[in-house]
């Protein structure tokens, strides 16, 4: 039986008050008076903002989280509607058309019109901040129209969520793209090939000598020539270039709008001597040197897979070519 029909039904005598949900079915005036204080407290207490609205969309309730929330907060015995409760908050995101949208859709009614609100929902907007807030809309009764919007910092959430992105799609040594993000761009980079009538490059990298470095120094001093050559890398890409780690001692570097074939023949070489440079790891020297193999795609209907196993096999070519 639900606390409604306990608020309304009566067994026994009529004039003895019975307990109902917590709250007594007849409280007293100086009851009410504190369940006033009491609902204030604990509103303030809650860690994010609550803004209350009748049917007509005025701001009856909210607590103090709110009002540290919004530039201008609500004052007692001022007007405040649904209107003036989204400029405010629009004044803090990063995109409040995104915000008015989401939330209308969220406050509107079903076709038939009976309720304010069609029921519980929940979305997230960016702030300006490069945080994140999540609204969520809720009615209190489906007769009277009354909801309550509730605004909570999701700022790390969204931190939580991005790291976890980023692992999913990095290689935890270097930081660098893993073969998963690699084959998605390069995807990508192949199906722009016949619109912009450019090249994709590709060069598949391995480092000759290290499995002697592992062998002879260890994996850990294995690990800082792989970060070193990583770095190495990277600075000699250009910034929309994509350098990653393949797996092992591989890296692949993926060169998009290439103008002229023959310019990833350059950049080839340019690779090698920075591989080729010694590394300095605690008084240790070491030097490794890299095969390349270099592929130039001009046809957008080749595969990404494709593509990576001409430029492995090109680079055993190249491994195992007279020096």
């Amino acid at each position: 039986m639900s606390s409604r029909r306990h608020l309304t039904d009566s067994q026994g005598d009529p004039a003895q008050p019975r307990a109902a949900g917590g709250v007594l079915s007849a409280p007293t005036w100086e009851a009410l008076r504190g369940y006033s204080t009491l609902l204030r407290g604990v509103l303030d207490a809650v860690p994010y903002g609550i803004a209350v609205l009748d049917r007509g969309g005025t701001l009856t309730i909210w607590n103090e989280e709110l009002a540290s929330m919004l530039p201008a907060p609500p004052t007692r015995g001022g007007h405040h509607d649904l209107s003036t409760l989204v400029r405010e908050v629009q004044r803090i995101l990063a995109e409040p058309e995104v915000f008015e949208a989401r939330l209308e859709e969220a406050l509107t009614p079903p076709q038939d019109g009976e309720d304010f609100v069609r029921g519980s929902r929940e979305f997230e907007v960016a702030l300006r901040d490069g945080g994140a807030l999540a609204i969520s809309t809720s009615p209190i009764s489906r007769d009277d129209g009354t909801m309550v919007i509730c605004f909570r910092d999701a700022t790390g959430e969204l931190r939580a969520r991005r790291e976890l992105e980023h692992r999913a799609m990095h290689d935890t040594l270097t930081g660098l793209p893993n073969r998963e993000l690699l084959m998605d761009r390069l995807t990508v980079a192949l199906a722009r090939l016949g619109r912009q009538g450019t090249a994709v490059g590709v060069l598949f990298i391995d480092l000759d000598g290290f499995k002697e470095v592992n062998d002879v120094h260890g994996h850990d001093v294995g690990d800082e020539l792989l970060v070193s050559v990583a770095a190495r890398l990277r600075r000699e890409v250009r910034d929309g270039d994509t350098v990653a780690r393949y797996g092992g001692d591989e890296f692949v570097v993926l060169c998009e709008d290439l103008v002229r074939v023959e310019a990833a023949a350059p950049l080839a070489q340019r690779l090698a001597d920075a591989v080729a440079q010694p590394v300095s790891t605690g008084e240790r020297l070491l030097v490794v040197r890299a095969s390349i193999g270099v592929v130039v795609e001009q046809n957008p209907q080749t595969s990404a897979e494709a593509l990576v196993k001409r430029a492995d096999a090109e680079m055993y070519r190249v491994k195992h070519a007279p020096r």
